[in-house]
Protein backbone atom coordinates (compact mmCIF):
# COMPACT_ATOMS: atom_id res chain seq x y z
CA UNK A 1 0.00 0.00 0.00
CA UNK A 2 1.06 3.58 -0.47
CA UNK A 3 1.51 4.67 3.23
CA UNK A 4 0.23 7.75 4.65
CA UNK A 5 1.03 10.16 7.53
CA UNK A 6 -1.63 12.33 7.69
CA UNK A 7 0.48 14.68 10.11
CA UNK A 8 3.45 15.36 6.89
CA UNK A 9 2.50 13.86 4.13
CA UNK A 10 -0.62 16.25 2.66
CA UNK A 11 0.48 19.77 2.53
CA UNK A 12 -0.83 21.94 4.76
CA UNK A 13 -2.98 24.09 2.39
CA UNK A 14 -5.43 21.22 1.36
CA UNK A 15 -8.03 22.68 3.78
CA UNK A 16 -11.21 21.15 1.93
CA UNK A 17 -12.42 17.59 1.10
CA UNK A 18 -12.60 18.88 -2.58
CA UNK A 19 -8.61 19.76 -2.48
CA UNK A 20 -7.92 16.53 -0.38
CA UNK A 21 -9.84 14.86 -3.14
CA UNK A 22 -7.68 16.67 -6.25
CA UNK A 23 -4.97 15.43 -4.52
CA UNK A 24 -5.54 11.71 -4.23
CA UNK A 25 -6.29 11.45 -6.97
CA UNK A 26 -3.47 13.37 -8.74
CA UNK A 27 -1.31 11.21 -6.29
CA UNK A 28 -2.49 7.73 -7.27
CA UNK A 29 -3.13 8.65 -11.08
CA UNK A 30 1.03 9.59 -10.93
CA UNK A 31 2.34 6.81 -8.48
CA UNK A 32 -0.20 3.87 -11.00
CA UNK A 33 0.47 5.26 -14.46
CA UNK A 34 0.28 1.83 -16.29
CA UNK A 35 -1.86 0.35 -13.32
CA UNK A 36 -5.70 -1.16 -15.04
CA UNK A 37 -8.39 -3.44 -13.82
CA UNK A 38 -10.88 -5.27 -15.25
CA UNK A 39 -14.10 -3.82 -14.61
CA UNK A 40 -16.68 -5.85 -17.06
CA UNK A 41 -16.42 -8.66 -19.32
CA UNK A 42 -13.58 -7.96 -22.17
CA UNK A 43 -13.24 -4.49 -20.27
CA UNK A 44 -10.20 -2.47 -18.92
CA UNK A 45 -9.77 0.69 -17.72
CA UNK A 46 -6.97 2.38 -15.63
CA UNK A 47 -6.99 2.79 -11.86
CA UNK A 48 -6.55 5.91 -11.46
CA UNK A 49 -6.89 8.97 -13.53
CA UNK A 50 -6.94 12.99 -12.85
CA UNK A 51 -6.57 15.76 -15.47
CA UNK A 52 -7.55 19.11 -15.71
CA UNK A 53 -9.77 19.63 -18.97
CA UNK A 54 -10.84 22.99 -20.28
CA UNK A 55 -15.20 22.92 -20.61
CA UNK A 56 -15.54 25.49 -23.24
CA UNK A 57 -19.83 25.32 -22.82
CA UNK A 58 -19.05 27.50 -19.38
CA UNK A 59 -15.47 28.59 -20.59
CA UNK A 60 -14.50 27.18 -17.10
CA UNK A 61 -11.08 24.21 -16.31
CA UNK A 62 -12.18 20.95 -14.32
CA UNK A 63 -10.05 18.37 -12.93
CA UNK A 64 -11.51 14.96 -13.57
CA UNK A 65 -11.25 12.11 -11.49
CA UNK A 66 -11.81 8.44 -11.90
CA UNK A 67 -11.07 5.43 -9.43
CA UNK A 68 -11.35 2.24 -9.64
CA UNK A 69 -10.37 0.83 -6.63
CA UNK A 70 -10.93 -2.73 -5.32
CA UNK A 71 -13.17 -3.25 -2.50
CA UNK A 72 -13.07 -6.52 -0.21
CA UNK A 73 -15.66 -8.92 0.09
CA UNK A 74 -15.76 -8.48 3.51
CA UNK A 75 -17.41 -4.91 2.98
CA UNK A 76 -20.90 -6.85 3.10
CA UNK A 77 -20.77 -8.44 6.81
CA UNK A 78 -17.76 -6.12 8.39
CA UNK A 79 -18.57 -4.03 10.99
CA UNK A 80 -16.45 -0.73 9.69
CA UNK A 81 -17.05 2.19 7.38
CA UNK A 82 -17.26 1.21 3.66
CA UNK A 83 -13.56 2.96 2.98
CA UNK A 84 -12.05 0.84 5.36
CA UNK A 85 -12.58 -2.03 2.66
CA UNK A 86 -10.52 -0.37 -0.21
CA UNK A 87 -7.91 -2.17 -1.17
CA UNK A 88 -4.38 -0.88 -2.11
CA UNK A 89 -3.79 -0.27 -5.51
CA UNK A 90 0.65 -0.53 -5.14
CA UNK A 91 2.87 0.65 -2.36
CA UNK A 92 4.78 3.27 -4.03
CA UNK A 93 6.01 5.66 -1.62
CA UNK A 94 4.46 9.21 -2.32
CA UNK A 95 7.37 11.77 -3.81
CA UNK A 96 8.23 14.50 -1.90
CA UNK A 97 6.92 17.01 -4.52
CA UNK A 98 3.33 16.12 -3.49
CA UNK A 99 3.82 16.50 0.24
CA UNK A 100 4.83 20.28 -0.13
CA UNK A 101 2.56 23.72 -0.33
Amino acid sequence: MTAINLSTDIPSQINTVEKLAAWCSQVLASLNPTATAIEGVGYTERVAQSGVFYVAADNKYRRLIRLSLEVSPDFESGGMKPWQYTQEISNTPIPASFKSN
